[in-house]
């Protein structure tokens, strides 16, 4: 009774000041989250946190184009040098240097090193300088290095056990210009919808790209995706239907739902041989709105994510990305 007197009253009001009502609960609510990120960039200490995020990002750069098909001479020469900056600082912080992120981003800059020595290309001065500083203070420092595999290699356990197959599938930036079928990719879709669902309201929308001019343009605004991003035979571009969500208590229902839908359908494509990389969609607002004319995405959805994938060649390599392990990211009440 008190929902239908309520609804009465709103349908009533002007549209103009039933936008501004909105607006300012929607101010409210999200105040609440703003507070907190605001707080951590400027408050929260969280040095060793914050090392390590940065070692991750930069080690990340670094494997990436160790992987690319054909990797770039000296490329990625300021990444290179922010990384092993950032090692030095982690030392001087006297943190683990069993911590994961510390020992991928060394052996990322060993494998950096050992590369260009083996082809012959003379890195300049400042980056040889950092990198010897580096190679030579943490020898005994050894990870995970990037994987060179096959195609029959990587898709070998596709019908394995679910432990098997969750742990064979990893991000691949390398693709051949074979086509995928559109029933293929339907079907990956239609797995993907098993995912779970808020009220099963669905709220995630696919958009398939094959156009090269189209597939260049969002490829363009991406900015995560040099080097391999043109070799995709389809990008995927993921969208949420913001009407599907009741008010701004629910704000977080569409990446979440939209989260687990991309996680299953990156499964299925896995599944049918198909190789992929997921791109993310943290953009500043101009380069939505070009998204959204390109695809012609409604004003009631929102952009999720990218994902660029194809057939990969018969040979390729993979970055090895390594993962905590379970007690380092679980608490226990």
């Amino acid at each position: 009774m008190l929902e239908s007197i309520k609804y009465k009253i709103k349908s009533l009001l002007p549209k103009r000041l039933l936008y501004f009502y909105h607006l300012s609960t929607a101010r409210r609510a999200a105040d609440y989250d703003l507070r907190r990120r605001v707080y951590d960039k400027v408050y929260n200490d969280g040095a060793a946190e914050k090392v390590k995020r940065d070692l991750t990002l930069l080690y990340h750069i670094v494997e990436k184009g160790l992987t690319m098909p054909i990797p770039r001479p000296g490329f990625g020469k300021k990444a290179v040098i922010d990384l092993c900056n950032v090692v030095l600082r982690y030392e001087r912080m006297n943190l683990s240097q069993d911590q994961m992120e510390f020992v991928q981003s060394v052996t990322v800059l060993k494998e950096y090193n050992k590369l260009h020595k083996e082809i012959g290309f003379q890195l300049d001065d400042d980056v040889i300088e950092r990198l010897n500083r580096v190679v030579n203070r943490f020898d005994n420092v050894k990870g995970l290095e990037q994987i060179d595999i096959s195609e029959m290699e990587y898709f070998k356990n596709v019908n394995a056990p679910f432990d098997v197959f969750c742990r064979s599938r990893f991000s691949v930036r390398n693709y051949t210009n074979k086509e995928i079928p559109l029933e293929v990719l339907y079907d990956c879709i239609d797995l993907a919808q098993k995912s779970p669902s808020f009220c099963n309201r669905q709220p995630t929308r696919v958009y398939i790209v094959k156009s090269a001019a189209t597939k260049q343009a969002i490829l363009d605004v991406q900015n995560g995706n040099r080097g391999f991003g043109h070799l995709a035979e389809t990008l995927i571009v993921l969208s949420s239907v913001i009407s599907t969500t009741k008010d701004i208590h629910e704000r977080f229902e569409n990446h979440l739902n939209g989260g687990m839908f991309a996680m299953t359908l990156l499964n299925a494509l896995h599944f049918n041989k198909i190789a992929a990389c997921s791109l993310n969609w943290s953009v500043s607002s101009d380069k939505d709105l070009i998204m959204r004319k390109l695809l012609n995405i409604p004003e009631n959805e929102v952009v999720l994510l990218v994902i660029s994938c194809g057939y990969p060649p018969e040979n390729f390599k993979m970055a090895a990305s390594p993962r905590k392990k379970a007690n380092e990211i679980t608490t226990i009440s």
